[in-house]
């Protein structure tokens, strides 16, 4: 069995049963991953803040780690967090392939970026997370996920996967005779993707899902 593999029987066997609503779009992800045949640089925002909460957060900064250290020696992971005590409970949580920071992710973006980009290297994923989303007022953290992504902007290639959590799909509706929902616009992105989605279709980005999650390259 490769390690390739072994990741695949961990996902297939404990985590897709219990990821509920994100597991056929996590799934695409380490799929695309799959495909470069280099180590990966993955970077999130927002990180697991506790453990065995599958369906809840989707406990990715864990899929991660997994994912770097069942698939080679020289993949890593960053994710940053705002809060201390996640930052603390996702270092008890994951290996030393992954680089836990605790701060504002748009900062310490900005200060990754400088980093990578004066190693000459750039990301394969970037996953963001953070900032919890109000359903009613979704534009703060919808403004502060296009912040990240400008942030990072410089170090994502044509081929990195951009994707955003909690964003599922959004429409306007009237009902019809029969009792049928007649959509006045939609469906789209929505919840923490929402301007990112804004965004990618603006500057011609290739979607690649649009689920609970939503996935993009060509940024």
């Amino acid at each position: 069995m490769t390690r390739a593999s072994e990741f695949w029987t961990f996902f297939d066997r404990e985590a897709a049963p219990q990821l509920a609503r994100r597991e056929p779009t996590f799934r695409q992800i380490f799929q695309y991953l799959d495909q470069f045949n280099h180590p990966v640089t993955i970077v999130e925002t927002g990180c697991v803040r506790l453990a065995g909460n599958w369906a809840g957060d989707g406990q990715s900064t864990v899929l991660f780690d997994k994912y770097v250290c069942l698939r080679d020696e020289a993949s890593v992971v960053y994710t940053v967090d705002i809060d201390e005590a996640a930052t603390k409970q996702a270092r008890a949580l994951v290996s030393d392939r992954v680089k836990v920071t605790c701060a504002d992710s748009v900062t310490f973006l900005t200060e990754l970026v400088a980093k990578l980009s004066n190693e000459a290297k750039t990301v394969d994923l970037l996953y963001l997370d953070s900032f919890d989303v109000d359903w009613t007022h979704l534009y703060p953290s919808s403004i502060h996920h296009l912040k990240e992504l400008c942030a990072a902007m410089r170090v994502i290639r044509k081929d990195t996967l951009v994707a955003v959590d909690d964003c599922p799909l959004e429409a306007s509706f009237v009902p019809g005779p029969q009792g049928q929902a007649e959509f006045v616009q939609g469906p789209f992105v929505g919840g923490k993707g929402r301007l990112v989605a804004e965004f990618a279709a603006a500057c011609g980005a290739q979607p690649h899902f649009a689920a609970y999650q939503a996935g993009w390259t060509g940024f």
